[in-house]
């Protein structure tokens, strides 16, 4: 059998539906960028590049793939993220926004701290893995007080 929407729905529920569509268009935009940069980058790297691993240098790819890559990469970090903005509703990009100054504002903190404690002997030179781990804690923090708090 062949599942119905229901006829009489009520203008929320319709919204709701409408607004769990999008949400589901934009997960499965953001998941096929998300594959086609990480396939495209691990399938033609024609060096023995680990990103995850800081091996920045032994990445090589053609011109023209490494700025199609760029170009997915900014579509899926930057404007796929400002287009989940305009889907949620007003409480839920508050906390959105919340996440992300949190994590900007600890990136900012965390480059400087991390360079001079390495000045000082005590850890390792700052990466950019490293740095991004830093980025995505404090989001999912700032987020959670975020939610919990306001």
């Amino acid at each position: 059998m062949i599942w119905k929407a229901k006829p009489n729905l009520g203008p929320g529920e319709a919204r709701t539906r409408q607004r769990q569509r999008r949400y589901l268009a934009y997960l499965a935009v953001g998941g096929v960028l998300g594959g086609i940069t990480g396939f495209l980058t691990g399938y033609l790297d024609k060096g023995d590049g680990n990103l995850l691993a800081g091996d920045w240098d032994a990445l090589a790819l053609e011109p023209g793939l490494a700025l199609f890559l760029a170009a997915m990469l900014l579509i899926g970090f930057l404007a796929v993220p400002l287009w989940g903005f305009a889907m949620v509703d007003e409480l839920k990009r508050e906390h959105s926004l919340v996440a992300y100054t949190g994590s900007s504002l600890a990136v900012l903190a965390a480059f400087p701290v991390w360079a001079v404690l390495h000045a000082g002997g005590f850890v390792p030179p700052p990466h950019a893995p490293g740095l991004w781990l830093v980025a995505f804690v404090a989001m999912i923090a700032s987020y959670l007080v975020a939610r919990w708090r306001l």
